[in-house]
């Protein structure tokens, strides 16, 4: 078994990742990132649309803690929130500092683009960083698979993982920083890379912490629907000609009673937008028609980016849906990006707290280079003031010598093509934990899950791969379950989260956050009531 030692390990290669790893080397600290696929490019982060919300001479700070409030419905953590809005400015500052090039706009900034190019504003925000971090001494490692977080008296010690040439590997960390995104790919309609199947919050889930408010999953409305085509975001701002139709040519906005204005939909009723076009797509198909917008138009982007694609976008209406696009839920962190857990940190998607019931669109940039910073900073913080860590003892490297003895035993049972159920849960977390929720559906997916998750329990893991598609195939399946039930029990809809047989925002009883453990291997399910700002 690989044996590595850092002072501060990051799992997972975002914006969030790659800034903390760049803190804790500011300190005087060695880093190491691991990212399951390569990284900066394997990560949400270079798929993004490059916004970021923050307080600029247009838009105040009091203006953004307002918007980012109104948006979560309620059940925002206040404190987490005004860290954001107080040092938004500060981490866009820092990005402009590492050569990424920043835009101010009218609520916040962008990464500004060269003329014409057709690159994912995404990649020339990520590229910069990965490029700094290569020629620094932070060491990085993709294709890392990480099956587990390293707990001994109580504090995280490191973590245990696959390299890519399948040899296991135990990394002996001061302090660990969980940047490891969301996981929208969970779902069969979605805009994240696959690779995105939740891994921050099972590691945490396995850790012994909580993590809140799974429930809420954010939709976007206009998601490429074409069999052949990937689940492609359709990056606004849209151009004016653009039409949302119904398949008799009709057109859709006005119907639904959207007002006319395909831009000021998406950022002003996302959510109704999104539950209101899914309804839609349940009756029939929705088609997206942009064969009206000058030719002109097609050299800028966005749309220079969708004529990469061999499909005739400019000629015909082509099919749209809805799909996940972000996790409001996570792990709950404190002012300094620490967890409960002595020694973990997080930063990004995967933490809890800033966007309440939902997102407000550019807050997922900014709580990542925020809370990056943050994160990064404090681990190094706290290495330092703890001082050299001890060695795991010799029964605490016994007892993972045998953990990982059992991770690579084959077992008999029949074996069920892992590629296959990952599908399946897949399309059952798309239509039973979807943009609409009912208790019946819900709870019919919950039965469907334990006989997904009894076939899990059932694969033979002939190969290595297998034993990691084995693992995402357990991670899925506890998250899904978790899904499943806090919505069976959220009795209301809110912000992003639909029960259509509770249609309204019930503020006498759901002011609380679902609180999500896993004890001694089961899921527990509580609720705790909301803190007050």
């Amino acid at each position: 078994m690989e044996a590595l030692t850092t002072d501060v390990l990051v799992i997972g290669s975002g914006l969030a990742g790659l800034l903390s790893a760049l803190e804790a080397e500011k300190a005087g600290l060695q880093a190491l990132v691991v990212g399951k696929f390569a990284i900066g490019m394997g990560t949400n982060t270079s798929l993004a649309n490059g916004a970021f919300t923050a307080s600029n001479s247009h838009f105040s700070k009091e203006d953004h803690l307002r918007a980012t409030l109104e948006a979560g419905r309620g059940l925002n953590e206040v404190r987490r929130v005004k860290t954001l809005v107080e040092k938004g400015p500060e981490a866009i500052r820092k990005l402009e500092d590492y050569g990424i090039p920043i835009l101010e706009k009218r609520t916040g900034y962008v990464v500004d683009r060269p003329e014409g190019s057709s690159q994912l504003p995404g990649c020339l925000l990520i590229k910069p960083l990965v490029e700094r971090l290569k020629n620094s001494s932070v060491k990085l490692i993709p294709g890392l698979v990480v099956f587990d977080l390293l707990v001994e008296d109580g504090e995280v010690r490191g973590a245990f993982g696959f390299l890519n040439d399948g040899k296991p590997c135990l990394i002996h960390s001061g302090a660990v920083i969980l940047s490891a995104g969301g996981a929208g790919a969970i779902y069969r309609r979605n805009d994240n890379q696959k690779t995105i199947l939740g891994d921050g919050y099972t590691l945490a889930l396995r850790a012994g912490l909580p993590t809140l408010d799974l429930e809420f999953v954010q939709f976007y409305p206009l998601v490429l629907g074409e069999p052949r085509l990937s689940c492609l975001l359709l990056y606004p701002p849209y151009p004016k000609e653009a039409r949302l139709l119904d398949e008799t040519g009709e057109d859709l906005l006005e119907k639904l009673n959207l007002g006319r204005d395909l831009n000021q939909a998406v950022i002003t009723q996302r959510d109704r937008f999104s539950i209101a076009l899914y309804q839609a797509s349940q009756r029939g198909d929705v088609f997206f028609d942009l064969t009206r917008v000058q030719r002109e138009d097609w050299e800028r982007y966005p749309l220079n980016f969708l004529r990469k694609s061999k499909y005739p976008f400019q000629e015909r209406a082509f099919l749209v849906s809805p799909a996940v696009h972000f996790f409001m839920g996570g792990v709950e962190i404190d002012e300094k990006g620490k967890t409960s857990l002595p020694g973990l940190f997080a930063a990004g998607e995967v933490v809890w707290g800033i966007h309440g019931a939902n997102r407000l669109g550019g807050n997922a940039l900014t709580e990542s280079a925020v809370f990056g910073v943050i994160s990064g900073y404090s681990a190094a913080e706290y290495v330092l003031q703890k001082g050299p860590s001890h060695f795991f003892s010799e029964s605490f490297m016994k007892k993972w010598d045998r953990k990982v003895q059992s991770y690579l035993r084959k077992r008999r049972g029949t074996f069920d093509p892992p590629r296959n159920l990952l599908k399946e849960l897949k399309d059952l977390a798309w239509k039973y934990a979807g943009p609409e929720r009912a208790e019946e559906s819900l709870k019919e997916g919950l039965d469907r899950l334990a006989i997904l998750e009894r076939k899990i329990e059932e694969v033979y893991p002939a190969t290595l791969k297998d034993l990691f598609r084995r693992r995402d195939l357990e991670n899925v399946a506890l998250l899904l379950k978790a899904i499943l039930r806090g919505s069976l029990l959220r009795t209301e809809s809110r912000g992003a989260f639909f029960r259509k047989d509770f249609p309204d925002q019930d503020d006498s009883n759901w002011t609380k956050h679902t609180c999500y453990r896993v004890v001694k291997g089961e899921l527990h399910v509580t609720h705790v009531e909301q803190a007050q700002g």
